[in-house]
């Protein structure tokens, strides 16, 4: 899911914005798209990119796969200590997962629909946390729980979690499917912000039972709200209805359709793919400056074999200023990003700093970048599974 930004920023650099913030070039069909740059003294150089070729994911990279030159230069990997840290300790993820129950199900339905639901929200977390919402005809979505990131977790029969959204008692009887969407959004916004991490990396996935029936707003602002929004978002609608009502934006970064509520396992199985291939394609690469003065060219190249062994390259170019760095870097302290100003797409993504962070960061396991350590700080907002019950007056008890 990219989905990508500094604070709300999207991916997509505007033209305009290229001499700041550099630009991300296409090379032989592998594309590297830049998230956040990072320079502080001593002599720390950080990209946190995103890598893709022909539109999906390009996981399972080690740093022999990236190559830095500094004006036009390549550097030597082990002499400017080049290093793949976890995209965890810069990167704040949630899922946001919306689930409608403005549809009366019987209790063979039920019963299925629990089993594709704990299995989904199992698979998810293993990769980051989540927020699990019901809606119905209501303005705002219900929290019903939230579940933290936890890479080894497993389905729980005894989680009651999920037979509390299914036991959900409707207060309206409409379905407010656009609203539900703007107010999960909303919440997500808030969830990320409040874990104080420079990049956010926000989910929206919906489960659709019903096409919007209570029309408090337009499909019009919907749509330009889902456009301008920094999340990723994946919809996936139940039933038949969705081949006459077409709320395909609403899945801007993917979606698919499930015939019935007993065949949904396979549907979200290919949510959980795309989501991967959002999270997968990320990386931190980090190296210490040999430039001790002046403005540098940066450009970082990354190159991928595809089945049949042949090479393909892309790059990312950008710059930066050497001003002060001297010797003593340290590659596997934690990125200083700068975070940009909300709703200012246009902010350059080339955060400068002279204050390193204290701590240092676990390199990644060798030959793939994806494998966060144990020692990750998870995530504050969350805690066991679930982490609370959901407050009263929502129709749960």
């Amino acid at each position: 899911m990219k989905l990508r930004l500094l604070a709300v920023a999207s991916l997509a650099l505007p033209v305009a914005a290229c001499a700041l913030s550099g630009c991300a070039l296409m090379g032989r069909s592998v594309r590297v798209d830049p998230v956040a740059v990072s320079t502080q003294k001593p002599g720390n150089v950080a990209m946190y990119v995103s890598v893709s070729q022909h539109g999906s994911a390009v996981v399972g990279l080690d740093k022999q796969a990236f190559k830095v030159f500094e004006n036009d230069v390549q550097l030597d990997n082990d002499q400017v200590k080049l290093t793949l840290l976890p995209t965890a300790t810069s990167a704040a993820r949630h899922v946001a997962l919306l689930v409608d129950m403005s549809k009366t199900l019987n209790p063979a339905d039920k019963k299925s629909m629990t089993e594709s639901l704990r299995a989904f929200i199992v698979k998810l977390r293993q990769r980051e946390a989540v927020s699990l919402y019901a809606f119905d005809g209501s303005e705002k979505a219900h929290l019903v729980a939230d579940y933290a990131r936890d890479e080894h977790a497993e389905a729980d029969d005894k989680d009651t979690s999920i037979d509390r959204v299914l036991s959900f008692s409707r207060r309206d009887s409409s379905s407010s499917l656009y609203t539900a969407v703007m107010d999960g959004a909303q919440k997500l916004s808030a969830t990320l912000s409040a874990e104080g991490r420079p990049i956010q990396s926000g989910t929206v996935i919906v489960i659709a039972l019903n096409p919007d029936l209570a029309g408090r707003v337009d499909d019009g602002k919907v749509r330009d709200y889902v456009a301008d929004s920094p999340h990723h978002y994946f919809l996936m609608t139940v039933g038949p209805w969705a081949t006459a009502t077409n709320v395909s934006f609403l899945g801007k970064n993917g979606g698919t359709r499930a015939a019935s509520v007993n065949t949904m396992s396979s549907p979200l199985d290919s949510v959980v793919s795309a989501v991967d291939g959002d999270y997968f394609r990320d990386y931190l690469v980090s190296y210490c400056s040999p430039s001790r003065a002046g403005k540098r060219e940066l450009r970082l190249e990354v190159t991928t074999k595809d089945a049949q062994g042949k090479l393909n390259v892309g790059s990312y170019e950008t710059e930066f200023d050497a001003a002060g760095f001297g010797p003593g870097c340290n590659p596997l302290l934690t990125p200083h990003f700068v975070v940009a100003k909300p709703n200012d797409k246009d902010a350059p993504r080339v955060a400068v700093s002279s204050k390193p962070t204290a701590k240092p960061a676990t390199p990644e396991t060798p030959d793939n970048n994806v494998k966060v350590s144990s020692a990750t700080p998870q995530p504050k907002a969350s805690a066991a599974t679930p982490i609370a019950e959901p407050p009263s007056g929502l129709g749960y008890e």
